[in-house]
């Protein structure tokens, strides 16, 4: 049984506890609010990563820190606080116990493909370089560097789009008929919120196993699509007529294929390989 650190329980972060604590192993959650339903077993802390002062009562005795932060705002200066002084200020909790001759715990970060400034469609993957464009590219890309800077064997995990139960944003536009960029193609990249619990579950067990993790994964699935065909397979589904075409192009800030190629070749399997699959069972479960 592992002790588990999980700072950020929301979506993502409750299901990936729920996971973990059904293989028997001690969940510690940290979050800012209460759940608004109690989950048996689960030891929860109530902390605001971005005061020190809060963080007092996290247990420092864990083997693993999963770090799935969001920002209070939206604005650089919420992505500021959280990513970079909130992770700052755990990683200063835990250097106590490391000056103390302790083995530090490893961590696991939650990251963004945002911190890839590519926007021709080009194919990026782990080695590919990352020049932001975007300030929340920037400031995640600041707090992967403070995380490798704390531990040489620590990892980031940069998702793509996340979608799932209870986002339904793409949804909602293609309904609404909002229009999309057709020609030149306009790539999306996507992973499901059950894969994004995946893969962050398979890490660890990786990690259980005696495997060195790498210091960096990107996860998404394997098919990054043009945003036109995704919408239009959507509207099909859904009795919807397919979004009109922008009169002007839209801005390719994040025009990009992401490649899961190191996933798939160090063994993990994808819940949902690409959009129809994920989207398919989002609509079967009424997801409308």
């Amino acid at each position: 049984m592992a002790r588990v650190l999980i700072v950020g329980c929301g979506d993502i972060g409750l299901a990936l506890a729920r996971q973990l604590l059904t293989e028997g192993h001690h969940i510690t959650a940290v979050k800012r609010r209460p759940l608004v339903e109690p989950v048996i077993g689960l030891d929860l802390v109530l902390a605001d990563a971005t005061r020190s002062g809060s963080l007092a009562s996290l247990p420092r005795d864990v083997d693993q820190i999963f770090v799935i932060l969001t920002p209070g705002q939206r604005d650089e200066r919420g992505y500021q606080a959280v990513y970079e002084q909130g992770l700052e200020n755990l990683l200063g909790h835990f250097a106590e116990r490391c000056e103390g001759g302790h083995a530090g715990p490893h961590w696991i970060f939650v990251s963004s493909t945002s911190v890839y400034g590519q926007n021709a469609g080009e194919w990026v993957d782990e080695s590919s370089p990352t020049e932001p464009g975007s300030f929340n590219g920037r400031v995640l890309l600041a707090a992967e560097k403070i995380l490798w800077g704390a531990g040489a064997g620590n990892t980031v995990v940069r998702f793509s789009g996340i979608y799932g139960p209870g986002r339904r944003r793409l949804l909602e536009q293609v309904r609404s008929g909002k229009p999309v960029q057709y020609q030149p193609p306009f790539y999306t990249n996507r992973i499901h919120r059950d894969d994004c619990v995946a893969v962050l579950a398979w890490l660890f067990h990786q990690r259980l196993a005696g495997k060195v993790l790498d210091s960096l994964y990107l996860a998404s699935d394997s098919e990054p699509a043009p945003i036109s065909e995704v919408t239009a397979w959507l509207a099909a589904k859904t009795g919807c007529s397919s979004p009109p075409a922008l009169a002007e192009n839209i801005s390719a800030a994040q025009n990009k294929r992401c490649s899961n190629r190191k996933l798939l070749t160090q063994g993990y399997q994808f819940l949902f390989n690409n959009y129809r699959e994920g989207y398919g069972a989002l609509l079967d479960m009424g997801e409308e």
